[in-house]
């Protein structure tokens, strides 16, 4: 009798043992999920929020993370990525032209299980089907609206399946969700900021800080960078004809059809007055002239009607590109290493502007590249 009564005590023992060791792992996670729940709220921009949710965010017993997120107006990708050019690899964008019967198809609470990699493939990698085995789909909504989808994805069968708890998950993509949409509205009041009050082009403080990250970026990478100058023709006249108004409505247009012929990550800017710059990061000169001589055609094919008469404009377009700036540097400093972003900017300012000049001098309505001499 004593027998059993010591072994039942030993069996309570044991039993709460593990109990309190399941309850200290439990405060541990628990903890550790309230810190990184704070990380992310207070996450600054868009680089440390993407790290936290792509990678320390692995520190759950996460094997791999993919996090998509719905871009309906085709500005979320470049407000979330334009200040960095790291590439995660479980980010992506989808914008509801294109993907609407997906975007439908999500739910509004987490599931779990393996039915997901193929049912959810699309959010997914090639490989991916085959390497993990089982995964959870956290819907990131606010309000009524999907706003993007997290999967998380394990190699293990059993990580995620039907008895998981799937109100912790739903408190994390309520989490991420708000943390994602504050920061999307954080990006636009900050490009306020940046923005010509009239044409809402980047203005001259904004184009001055991109370019030099740009040039950095470049340099580093070997890629090429082209700078446009652009400057309408004849502007004064405009204005002294048709009054300030007209010319401001000649410049608001000028601004949406540059815009209509680069792509989103190119950086419009009104630079002073009527003139415009444009940087064509990662582009070479063929193409940088082939995009200028785009939209010197659509300026000069656009007719704006005022007071029933029609008004024409042309506009001259002056390009330099980088590399050939650094070719000419090397070559006339073979021994020292090329200059710093800061003067590679002066440089291919000044050298966009002479081609701007020449084409304003040699006849306008033209785009001119700056050859570099010998």
């Amino acid at each position: 009798m004593e027998e059993q009564r010591l072994q039942e005590n030993r069996q309570l023992r044991e039993q709460l043992d593990r109990l309190l060791s399941e309850a200290r792992r439990n405060e541990q996670t628990q903890s550790t999920f309230d810190e990184f729940s704070l990380a992310v709220v207070a996450a600054q921009g868009p680089k440390e929020l993407f790290h936290l949710l792509l990678e320390e965010q692995k520190k759950f017993r996460i094997d791999e993370i993919r996090l998509c997120l719905v871009d309906r107006y085709h500005e979320v990708e470049r407000l979330l990525t334009e200040s960095y050019r790291k590439k995660y690899k479980g980010l992506s964008f989808i914008d509801t032209e294109t993907s609407d019967l997906m975007i439908s198809d999500i739910p509004d609470f987490p599931i779990l299980g393996t039915r997901i990699l193929t049912k959810y493939d699309w959010l997914l990698d090639f490989n991916d089907a085959k390497k993990y085995k089982s995964a959870a789909l956290l819907p990131l909504k606010r309000g009524d609206e999907i706003i993007g989808i997290q999967l998380l994805l394990s190699t293990d069968a059993e990580r995620y399946n039907k008895n998981f708890a799937t109100t912790f998950l739903q408190r994390i993509s309520a989490m991420i969700a708000i943390s994602i949409e504050n920061c999307i509205n954080q990006q636009r009041t900050l490009e306020l900021g940046y923005q010509d009050g009239l044409t809402n082009a980047y203005n001259r403080r904004y184009f001055d800080e991109r370019l030099k990250h740009e040039i950095d970026r470049c340099v580093r990478n070997k890629t090429d960078l082209v700078c446009l100058f652009i400057d309408v023709d004849f502007f004064k006249q405009i204005n002294d004809r048709h009054g300030h108004q007209i010319g401001d409505a000649v410049l608001i247009r000028l601004v949406a059809l540059m815009r209509e012929q680069v792509r989103s990550s190119d950086i419009v800017t009104r630079y002073g007055g009527e003139e415009f710059a444009i940087i064509l990061p990662d582009t070479g000169i063929q193409l940088a002239h082939e995009v200028a001589e785009r939209i010197r055609s659509e300026v000069d094919n656009q007719k704006l009607i005022i007071d029933d008469n029609t008004l024409s404009i042309t506009v001259s377009i002056g390009l330099a590109s980088l590399s050939q700036i650094k070719f000419q540097n090397d070559k006339n400093n073979s021994e020292k290493p090329s200059k710093e972003p800061e003067n590679l900017g002066v440089q291919l300012l000044k050298k966009a502007d002479e081609a701007l000049y020449q084409a304003k001098e040699t006849g306008r309505n033209q785009v001119v590249i700056k050859r570099m001499a010998g």
